[in-house]
């Protein structure tokens, strides 16, 4: 499937991005006579996390800063509002995963695995129990954007 391209005539057919994207770069797929064009898009900062511009890019320990949420890698400490929560390790982890994949939906076999390494069983509610004190322990502006995708998973959706 090709969204946004078209192909370039020549010896080898060559994806073109769309005006707005960028080719990053064609990588040969070892064992076929194929090629990977792999593409940057611009993506709008507002559904993003902004790291704290202190602090590199890319480091662990990130601010990451959503409105008035602000998560300190470094530190481990979060504030909502300018005022500190007081998380558990579960629940900072959780958090944190989260807050760095925003609008992407994970299962709770996903989170469990990805975020404690871990896995639970397929009845187990350990993660809906912490999204929950999550919730409770961020007040009702920023626990409401920890979203519950029925029978999927859970996303953290900026509000």
């Amino acid at each position: 499937m090709q969204i946004g391209t078209r192909l370039l005539p020549g010896p080898e057919a060559v994806a073109e991005p769309a005006a707005n994207g960028t080719l990053l770069a064609i990588v040969p797929i070892p064992g076929t006579a194929t090629s990977l064009a792999i593409v940057g898009y611009p993506v709008s900062n507002e559904t993003l996390p902004r790291q704290d511009p202190d602090i590199g890019a890319g480091s662990d320990e990130a601010r990451v800063t959503v409105a008035g949420l602000l998560l300190d890698h470094e530190q481990r400490q979060v504030w909502v509002d300018g005022e500190e929560v007081s998380l558990t390790f579960q629940e900072f982890e959780l958090l944190a995963f989260l807050t760095a994949h925003p609008a992407t939906v994970f299962s709770r076999a996903e989170l469990a695995a990805r975020v404690w390494q871990r896995d639970l069983f397929a009845d187990s509610r350990t993660v809906d129990v912490h999204v929950s004190r999550l919730r409770h322990k961020l007040g009702p502006r920023y626990g409401g954007c920890l979203v519950t995708e029925y029978r999927v998973g859970y996303q953290f959706r900026p509000a």
